[in-house]
C-alpha cells in the first residue's frame, strides 16, 4: 500500500518538460470542412466521446452534410455509433451541457441541414442514447455560433445563438438568449442589446471580476458588416454593450478567452477578417474589463479560422493552436504557438498539423495518460479532413507545481454516495481551478474547471458514475496543488 500511495504522489505532482504531436493513422472520423467539433463524456465511462459535424465528400455524395457521434474505449480509440437522431449541417455550431440538471451531456446543434436552417436540441439518457426535444423555441440558424452559460445566477444552463434566419422572402442576422427553467425548458428572453450576427464567434467569460458571465461576439451583421462587441452582464442576465472596446470588428473567424499572463483574468484573442484582410489580435484584460491590444505578437492574420487553447507543453500556462486562411487568397495554415507563462508566445516549428481552413480545433485528453491530445477538421488544398494527434509528452520532476496544504483542500462528504461531492477549499487568487480526480491506480477518472474568488469556497465534483472504492482529489490553483483522499459508498 504505502508503494501505492508514493506512485500516486508522484503522478500527482509531476509535470511536463516537454512535448510532441504524432497523428493517429486509420481513425474513423469523416473528413469536413465548415465544421465544428466538440468532446464530451456522452456514456459515462468516464472517457471523452466527439461529436464532429460538417460538409464531407466522402458519404455517398458530393457536398453530403453529417452529423456523427463517436465514442472513445478510454484509450483514444473511437468508434461510429450508427443510428443517432442527429441531422447533417454544415456551417453551424455545436455545444454541449446538461441542461436538464440530471447529471449527462445534452447537446445542441445548429447549421444548414437538408431540411432547411435548424436549431436541434437533443437529451441524453446518460448512456449516450440521445432523444430530440420537440417544441424548442430555437430560431433555426445557418452560419450559426452558439454557447452556453449560467448567464442569470440559478445554476443551469442558459444559451445564446447567433446566425441568419429565415424571414420570408429575405434572410436576416439574428441574436438570441434563451433561459433555461433547469429542467431543460427554454424561452427567449426579449429586448437583449445584442446585434445579430452571422459567421459569428461567442465566448462568455468573467471579463470584470464580478462572478458573473459577460460575452464577446464578433460576426458580420446586416447594414454594418464586421462587428465585435463585448456587453456585460449584471447578474441577473441583463446585459449592457461596452463602448470604446480596442476590438478589431471582424467575422469569418473564431475568438477564446484564457488568462495568457498568469495574472488572473481572462484576456482575449480575436481572429477573422476585417473585410479587407485576416486579423489575429491579442488582447490583454486589466482584471477590471478594460482591455488593450497586445502588440508584436507573432500570430499571422487568419480567416475561416479556428483556435483553442490548453496547456500542450504542462508548464502551467496556456500555449494556442490556430487553423485557417492567411493573405488574401486564403491559404491554408495551422500553428502551435507556446507561452512562456507571461503571454509572450512563440511559433512552434515542425509540427506535424497539417494546413487546414474553414474548420475547427478541439484539445481533449483522449487516451487517458493526463495530457492534451487535439482533433483537428477543415480543407486542405485537394481534401476535407479530421485528424486527430496524440501528445506524446515527456514526464519529469518539478518545483513549479507545489502541494501546499493552505488550500485547506476537503472533500465532505467523506465517505461520499452516490452524486455530487463537494469541494471546499481556500482560494488566494481569482483564477481557474482544474478538479481531478484519479482512482487508487492512478488512472484520471474525471477532470473539471470551475472559476475561483478569493476566499473559502465550495464547489461540487459529480462523482455519480464512479463505483464504490478510494479516490484521490486533485486541485490545481495557480502554482498551488491540493491533494486529498475519498472514498465512494
Amino acid at each position: 500500500m504505502k508503494s501505492k500511495l508514493l506512485f500516486l504522489f508522484l503522478v500527482f505532482t509531476q509535470i511536463v518538460s516537454a512535448q510532441n504531436f504524432t497523428e493517429v493513422m486509420g481513425t474513423p472520423f469523416a473528413g469536413v470542412a465548415q465544421s465544428s467539433i466538440a468532446f464530451a463524456d456522452v456514456d459515462g465511462d468516464n472517457d471523452l466521446d466527439v461529436l464532429i459535424t460538417g460538409l464531407n465528400l466522402d458519404a455517398g455524395s458530393p457536398g453530403d452534410r453529417i452529423s456523427k457521434l463517436y465514442t472513445n474505449d478510454g484509450s483514444g480509440n473511437f468508434t461510429e455509433v450508427l443510428g443517432t437522431p442527429f441531422i447533417g449541417v454544415e456551417e453551424g455550431s455545436i455545444a454541449f451541457a446538461d441542461v436538464d440538471g440530471d447529471n449527462d451531456q445534452d447537446v445542441l446543434i445548429t447549421g444548414r441541414s437538408d431540411v432547411g436552417f435548424i436549431s436541434r436540441l437533443y437529451t441524453n439518457d446518460g448512456s449516450g442514447n440521445f432523444t430530440e426535444v420537440i417544441g424548442t423555441p430555437f430560431q433555426g440558424v445557418n452560419e450559426s455560433s452558439i454557447a452556453f452559460a449560467d448567464v442569470d445566477g440559478d445554476n443551469d444552463q442558459d444559451v445564446l445563438i447567433t446566425g441568419i434566419q429565415v424571414s420570408s422572402p429575405v434572410y436576416i442576422t439574428t441574436a438570441r438568449l434563451y433561459i433555461n427553467d433547469g429542467s431543460g425548458s427554454f424561452t427567449e428572453m426579449m429586448n437583449t442589446p445584442f446585434t445579430g450576427v452571422r459567421d459569428a464567434s461567442i465566448a462568455f467569460a468573467d471579463v470584470d471580476g464580478d462572478n458573473d458571465q459577460d460575452v464577446l461576439i464578433t460576426g458580420s451583421a446586416d447594414g454594418t458588416g464586421e462587428s465585435s462587441k463585448l456587453y456585460s452582464n449584471d447578474g441577473s442576465g441583463g446585459y449592457t454593450e461596452v463602448m470604446g472596446t480596442p476590438f478589431d470588428a471582424v467575422a469569418y473567424g473564431a475568438l477564446a478567452f484564457a488568462d495568457v499572463d498568469g495574472d488572473n483574468d481572462l484576456d482575449v484573442l480575436i481572429t477573422g477578417t476585417d473585410g479587407s484582410e485576416g486579423v489575429s489580435k491579442l488582447y490583454s484584460n486589466d482584471g477590471s474589463g478594460n482591455f488593450a491590444e497586445v502588440v508584436g505578437t507573432p500570430f499571422p492574420g487568419l480567416m475561416g479560422s479556428a483556435l483553442a487553447f490548453a496547456d500542450v507543453d504542462g508548464d502551467n500556462d496556456l500555449d494556442v493552436l490556430m487553423t485557417g486562411g492567411t493573405g488574401i487568397f486564403s491559404f491554408q495554415y495551422t500553428g502551435l504557438y507556446t507561452n512562456d507563462g507571461s503571454g509572450n508566445f512563440t511559433e512552434v516549428t515542425g509540427t506535424p498539423f497539417t494546413d487546414l481552413v474553414n474548420g475547427s480545433v478541439a484539445f481533449a485528453d483522449v487516451d487517458g495518460d493526463n495530457d492534451q491530445d487535439v482533433l483537428i477538421a477543415g480543407q486542405d488544398p485537394v481534401n476535407y479532413l479530421a485528424k486527430l494527434y496524440l501528445n506524446d509528452r515527456v514526464l519529469s520532476s518539478s518545483d513549479d507545481l507545489l502541494v501546499d496544504a493552505s488550500l485547506n483542500l476537503t472533500p465532505f462528504p467523506n465517505p461520499a454516495a452516490s452524486g455530487n461531492l463537494q469541494v471546499r477549499f481556500k482560494s488566494t487568487e481569482r483564477n481557474t481551478v482544474i478538479v481531478r480526480v484519479y482512482d487508487f491506480t492512478g488512472r484520471l477518472v474525471s477532470q473539471q474547471e470551475e472559476f475561483a474568488v478569493i476566499g473559502e469556497q465550495t464547489l461540487l465534483v459529480d462523482i455519480a458514475s464512479l463505483p464504490s472504492g478510494s479516490y484521490f482529489i486533485q486541485l490545481e490553483n495557480g502554482k498551488k496543488l491540493g491533494v486529498a483522499k475519498f472514498s465512494v459508498q
